[in-house]
C-alpha cells in the first residue's frame, strides 16, 4: 500500500529536514519531515512526488491541511521574499488596489497586474521595485485573473485592450504565455499588450507570445549604449540581446520603444534611441518618450522637468527625424473613453471591512468589503490582526482603487 501526492504546479524536492515544494517553478515552501511522518507516515520524494506508506485517501486527507498551512509561508526563490498567492478560493477580490489584480480607469484599456517583483533595480523606478524593503510580493492565479478580467471586459462598448503592466517585470510571471492566451480568448478583446524591460525575451518566447495573441510590446529600453543601459537598470543590461529580440519581433509582435528620460542620466541617449526606433515597423507609433516624474513611493533620483520643458527639448529631434516622439493622443493608441466599472461605495463613506492581507508598505494593510480590496492607511495599520473587522472612512475611490482610514 502506497499513497502518491502529486500536483501539476508543484514539484517536490528532498532536503535533509524538509520536503520542499517548488510552486510554478519560481516560489517555494517547506514541509517539516518530522511533522509529515507524525501526521501521515514516513515521506519519500521520487520524481517530484511524495510517497507515503499509507492508504491514498488517508494521505490526501491529512496532507491537504498541511499544504494549506505551508502556503502561508511561500517565498520567492530568487529573493527569499515572502510571497502571497492570491487565488479564487482566498476570497480576495482582484479590484481595489493598484498593486495586483485589475484596474479599470474608464477607458477600453484594462490593466492587468499578475505579480509584483522585478529582476532589475532601476534608479528611477516609480514604485521602488526590485531589491527593496517591501514586506513581501504578490502572485495571482492565472485562471482567476482571466475569469475576473472577462467580467470587466463584458461592460465595455469598444473593443478591449488588456495591458499587462504590473509593479515589476511581467515576464517573471510563471504563466505569462497562458495569461496572454487566456486574455486574448475573452470576447471583445482586440489587443493584448505588455510593458517590459525586455531582458527575458527569447526567440522561442516571442514565437509563443505571437501565437498566444500578444499584440504589442512597450519596451523600457532607456539607452542605446551599454554603460548607460547598465546605469539605468541598476545592473548589467543585456543590450545586444534585446536589440536582436527587437528585430526578431518584426512582423510578429509590434514593438514601441518607451524610454524614460531622466535628467542627467540618459538625455544624451535620446537621438541614438530614435535612430534605433526609425527602423521599426508597427501599426502603433514606434517611439514614445516618457518624461521622468516624481512619485511619493518611487525612487526620485533627479529633478523633474515640467512637460513644457520636456516637449521643447524633444521638438528639434521630431523636426530633424520627421517623426512624432511624444505627446500622442488617445486615438494614436486606439484608446477610447468607455463604460466605467461601478463603485460599490464612494469617498467619505463609512464601511465595516475585514482585514485580509498585509500590504507592502509601512503603516498599511489590506481589507475587503463588498467585493473590493481597500488599502487601510494610518499608523499601526500593519499591526491589525487578520480577519479583524474594522470601521473605515473611504479617503480615495478614483478608478476603483480604494484607500480607507481607520
Amino acid at each position: 500500500m502506497e499513497a502518491v501526492i502529486k500536483f501539476e504546479e508543484i514539484t517536490f524536492q528532498d532536503h535533509p529536514d524538509t520536503v520542499r515544494g517548488l510552486f510554478l517553478g519560481r516560489y517555494y515552501f517547506d514541509l517539516d519531515k518530522t511533522l509529515l511522518q507524525e501526521k501521515i507516515g514516513k515521506p519519500a520524494v521520487k520524481a517530484g512526488k511524495i510517497h507515503f506508506p499509507v492508504d491514498q485517501n488517508h494521505a490526501e486527507k491529512r496532507f491537504n491541511p498541511l499544504l494549506d498551512k505551508a502556503f502561508d509561508n511561500l517565498f520567492h526563490i530568487n529573493y527569499n521574499k515572502p510571497t502571497i498567492y492570491i487565488h479564487e478560493n482566498t476570497g480576495i477580490p482582484l479590484i481595489g488596489t493598484n498593486e495586483f489584480g485589475i484596474v479599470d480607469r474608464g477607458s477600453n484599456i484594462i490593466e492587468i497586474k499578475p505579480l509584483t517583483g522585478c529582476n532589475f533595480q532601476c534608479p528611477y523606478c516609480s514604485v521602488d521595485e526590485g531589491k527593496n524593503n517591501k514586506t513581501h510580493d504578490y502572485v495571482v492565479e492565472c485562471e482567476y485573473l482571466i475569469q475576473e478580467a472577462a467580467k470587466v471586459a463584458k461592460i465595455k462598448k469598444h473593443p478591449v485592450e488588456f495591458h499587462i503592466g504590473p509593479q515589476g517585470e511581467p515576464m517573471l510571471y510563471p504563466k505569462f504565455v497562458e495569461l496572454v492566451r487566456g486574455l486574448n480568448n475573452i470576447p471583445n478583446t482586440k489587443h493584448v499588450t505588455v510593458v517590459t524591460n525586455g531582458s527575458l525575451l527569447t526567440e522561442k518566447l516571442i514565437d509563443e507570445l505571437a501565437a498566444a495573441g500578444l499584440t504589442k510590446i512597450n519596451l523600457s529600453l532607456n539607452a542605446a549604449s551599454q554603460e548607460t543601459a547598465d546605469a539605468m537598470s541598476g545592473k548589467k543590461y543585456p543590450l545586444e540581446h534585446v536589440k536582436k529580440m527587437i528585430q526578431y519581433c518584426q512582423g510578429k509582435i509590434n514593438v514601441i520603444l518607451a524610454p524614460t528620460i531622466v535628467p542627467g542620466w540618459n538625455d544624451h541617449e535620446i537621438e541614438p534611441l530614435v535612430q534605433l526606433g526609425k527602423g521599426l515597423k508597427s501599426e502603433f507609433p514606434v517611439m514614445g518618450l516618457q518624461n521622468f516624474l516624481h512619485y511619493k513611493k518611487g525612487r526620485n533620483v533627479s529633478h523633474e522637468r515640467s512637460f513644457d520643458e520636456f516637449f521643447e527639448m524633444i521638438k528639434p529631434l521630431e523636426k530633424k527625424h520627421g517623426m512624432k516622439l511624444t505627446g500622442f493622443t488617445k486615438e494614436d493608441y486606439q484608446i477610447f473613453d468607455d463604460t466605467k466599472l461601478e463603485k460599490p461605495f464612494k469617498k467619505n463613506d463609512i464601511v465595516k471591512a475585514t482585514i485580509k492581507l498585509p500590504a507592502r508598505y509601512p503603516n498599511e494593510t489590506i481589507a475587503v468589503y463588498n467585493d473590493r480590496c481597500i488599502t487601510v492607511v494610518g499608523k499601526g495599520a500593519e499591526k491589525l490582526p487578520m480577519n479583524k473587522t474594522v470601521k473605515l472612512k473611504i479617503i480615495r475611490d478614483k478608478h476603483n482603487i480604494f484607500k480607507g482610514a481607520l
